[in-house]
């Protein structure tokens, strides 16, 4: 295996057996040749490698097989079939104090941990006040991990493994536990592991994390790998198969008549874009009411492609339903070409309630908003739905609008800031 691959997977499976009774557990054993287990496949025939330094993110519904798939690759679980080659330290951030012992104080924990890592007591104790200030949990350092909350157990889990400088991370969605200020904290720890060339694998539920910190992303459901590509596009179509599943579960459930305005209009495809640009669109749901136009537009209702900062500008949304629709909900979301969701909302969101529909009946839905984007190019993305979640029509990074700000700040807002000068009395000093 060449030395510029971290990870290799090679037809990996994970099979768990399933015992109605426990009896049948024991049968099993004393009687061979019985099969009394019902066998549920947890992975199938995964394939993947990973070059050294590279950043993946796994995305995927609960149930997918995601974490099945870190664990193996941590070394916790074996798997059924197939190879796995792993080329450097691995430190793993999994389960929920998964590593530590509860009876121990957190102080011993991080020494165990250490340890097991590979470091030496001397490295560890040399480490030891880096790992406590990151965790800040006190003096709750020296008491049992088992009066710790969850939140501050991950807090240490992940002060160790951000001191212990592995080859190879994993993280599987436990910094969601954190508040927003550990959450942050953590996030920049990772970017800087990531620009020192650590291999990291990141499971997230958060799609705009995955997209800007990762360079690669693999799609996951049922066990299989659907897809391994750019973090956007597998991003849209992860979020095309959550819609694609709540629409078939929908569609079991609703009236032929309503099936067959479904069927008529699956391959209706009337968008008013060029034909090129309609190959480009990624666009889902079961149409019983489609998206005709999307227009930005200034109050005027005169459709511009530049907006300036500081103004307010119209998203524009015709529609046209296909059955009878008395739930709907229209949203936007306003992205940067990280694929990062800079505003979303909906008409449900704003407690708007929109008129019931009829077949062939045609609705217009204006969103006003305020610029303080700063200057650059964003996307935004258009979709109507139920309010139980069901995809009429969706349309990712339909409308491409660039911002134009005469006044220069960074990053992708202009807050407006103003600057008072005076010779007040200061009460405060930061250090």
């Amino acid at each position: 295996m060449g030395e510029e691959i971290a990870i290799s997977l090679k037809n990996i499976s994970k099979c768990y057996k399933r015992y109605a009774r426990p009896v049948d557990k024991l049968k099993e054993i004393l009687l061979r040749g019985q099969n009394h287990a019902q066998e549920f496949w947890a992975l199938r025939d995964i394939n993947l490698e990973i070059p050294k330094g590279e950043t993946v993110g796994i995305i995927g519904q609960n149930g997918s097989g995601k974490s099945t798939l870190l664990q193996i690759i941590a070394g916790t679980l074996t798997p059924t079939t197939g190879e796995v080659w792993v080329n450097g330290r691995v430190s793993a951030l999994l389960e929920l104090g998964s590593g530590f012992n509860p009876e121990f104080t957190g102080r011993q924990n991080v020494f165990f941990n250490g340890q097991i890592l590979g470091l030496s007591k001397e490295q560890i104790e040399a480490k030891f006040d880096d790992i406590a200030a990151f965790a800040e949990i006190g003096d709750f350092i020296e008491h049992p991990v088992k009066t710790y909350s969850s939140g501050m157990v991950v807090r240490l889990a992940f002060a160790v493994i951000a001191n212990t400088e592995p080859s190879i991370l994993i993280v599987d969605e436990a910094l969601a536990v954190g508040d927003a200020k550990f959450q942050a904290r953590c996030m920049k720890r990772i970017r800087e592991m990531k620009e020192q060339g650590v291999t990291i694998l990141f499971v997230s539920h958060d799609s705009s994390s995955v997209k800007m910190l990762c360079k690669t992303a693999v799609l996951m459901n049922h066990g299989r790998v659907l897809e391994i590509g750019k973090p956007k596009e597998v991003v849209n179509h992860y979020i095309a198969l959550l819609s694609t599943e709540k629409t078939e579960n929908y569609n079991s459930s609703v009236s032929d008549k309503e099936n067959e305005v479904i069927r008529q209009n699956e391959s209706h495809d009337d968008f008013v874009v060029e034909e090129p640009q309609r190959k480009a669109l990624h666009r889902h749901g079961n149409q019983l009411a489609i998206i005709n136009s999307v227009t930005i537009t200034d109050l005027d209702n005169q459709e511009i492609s530049k907006v300036e900062t500081g103004s307010i500008f119209q998203i524009v949304v015709c529609l046209e339903a296909k059955g009878e629709l008395s739930d709907l909900v229209v949203g936007i979301s306003l992205r940067n070409l990280m694929g990062l969701v800079i505003y979303g909302t909906n008409t449900y969101l704003m407690n708007v309630k929109l008129p019931k529909l009829t077949a062939g009946q045609k609705l217009t839905v204006s969103f006003q908003l305020p610029c303080h984007l700063n200057k650059g190019v964003y996307t935004l993305t258009v979709g109507v739905h139920s309010e139980e979640g069901i995809s009429y029509d969706w349309i990712d990074e339909l409308v491409v609008f660039e911002v134009n700000n005469t006044i220069y700040c960074d990053g992708i807002v202009d807050l407006k800031s103003t600057i008072k000068i005076g010779e007040e009395k200061c009460y405060a000093v930061v250090q």
